[in-house]
């Protein structure tokens, strides 16, 4: 059997998004993590097993009192990181934070 290997969302939702992300999630601002990215790609690592990372960020990160937090979660549990919307609907600066985010874990 195949190791299982996390599923990208259709290019509908993953258009212009680098290779890394998995899904994208707005939960409107209920609580300080209100845009969840999850990570798979050549960010995903076969030892989370059927988890994933992913980042839980805030709508003004860099700010002093901004949220920008990794985390690893059961790659099913995507319901519970609030509504599935696209790449390109998530704020330029927030996109921007996410690369940024990535590129420093890289290092």
């Amino acid at each position: 059997m195949p190791a299982y290997r996390p599923r990208r969302s259709s290019k509908r939702w993953t258009e212009s998004a680098p290779e890394y992300v998995l899904a994208c999630y707005d939960n409107g601002g209920k609580t300080c993590d209100r845009y969840t990215v999850l990570f798979g790609g050549s960010q995903w690592e076969p030892e989370l097993g059927r988890n994933v990372f992913y980042l839980g960020i805030s709508g003004a990160p860099t700010h002093p009192q901004g949220f920008s937090q990794w985390g690893e979660m059961p790659a099913y549990n995507r319901a519970a990181c609030g509504k599935h919307v696209r790449w390109l609907d998530l704020p330029e600066h927030i996109r921007q934070h996410v690369a940024a985010r990535v590129q420093e874990s890289n290092q």
